[in-house]
């Protein structure tokens, strides 16, 4: 296995995802990739970096004749979570651990390929690509999407920069690493992947003040969160000071942005 160890998250971090990010942030951009990308009947399905399994979930849902989908993820309690969830559905769903940097599938052996917000954290990102192309049919699908922008990152790790360290800062922006167009379609291109589509995918998140899931995320998955746990508060009100012009009525307000693509596998 790769050495995407420190993206592994315990158990109590997997259960904060799926009661914080995946209602506010993850299920909303699943729905927009969806409705951009066409799944057809009987296609076997990879749902790459499955998380909790909210893109499982959402395509079975919206795509009840497909042949199979497998929801594949590198942290187990996190799978265990996808599972407990999985759908009530004809199709045929499994859940089964794998590394992106070598998935544990045969050549060939899906139609489709789908990735949310995954491949940014990969060390070895050719060998992801790579990975993807050599699961896919020949005219296989991929769709896939990657952060571009979020203030509360940039406003986050601006913080960590001044009061814990640029190693935590740098961290914090880990969900950006494929913000910049050329560089994804390149990797696209270079594994081999054509008719190369890129479209930009918008969400806005409200995070109330009193009640910061986002905060309580980055110290319960992250791999500086000793870090801001020594100076939690001092942190986070210097946190929610950045994000004052994001406020509207109490609550911020903040908007998010990621490329969605979409190509064919040789």
């Amino acid at each position: 296995m790769s050495n995407t160890s420190k993206f592994q998250l315990n158990e109590n971090a997997a259960q904060l995802y799926e009661q914080h990010p995946v209602p506010n942030v993850v299920q909303p951009l699943a729905v927009l990739m969806l409705e951009q990308i066409t799944l057809q009947e009987g296609d076997r399905v990879l749902d790459a970096a499955c998380g909790t399994g909210i893109v499982t979930r959402l395509a079975v849902q919206a795509f009840p004749k497909l042949g199979s989908v497998v929801g594949s993820d590198l942290n187990e309690n996190m799978l265990e979570l996808a599972e407990a969830n999985s759908p009530v559905t004809e199709v045929p769903v499994t859940w089964q651990q794998g590394d992106l940097c070598k998935l544990p599938f045969a050549d060939g052996q899906f139609d489709v390929a789908l990735c949310q917000q995954g491949l940014q954290f990969v060390p070895d990102k050719p060998a992801a690509f790579s990975e993807l192309q050599r699961v896919l049919t020949s005219g296989g699908r991929l769709a896939f999407s990657v952060w571009i922008h979020s203030p509360f990152h940039e406003a986050l790790a601006e913080v960590l920069e001044r009061r814990v360290n640029a190693d935590a800062a740098a961290e914090c922006l880990a969900p950006y690493a494929l913000k910049d167009a050329v560089s994804v379609r390149a990797l696209v291109e270079n594994a081999g992947f054509f008719e190369i589509e890129m479209s930009v995918l918008e969400i806005q998140i409200r995070i109330p003040p009193e009640d910061d899931w986002f905060f309580k995320m980055q110290l319960a998955r992250s791999p500086y969160s000793q870090e801001i746990a020594a100076d939690r508060e001092a942190i986070e009100q210097k946190f929610h000071a950045a994000l004052e012009a994001y406020r509207n009525n109490g609550v911020f307000v903040l908007p998010m942005t990621s490329h969605l693509v979409q190509a064919r596998a040789t």
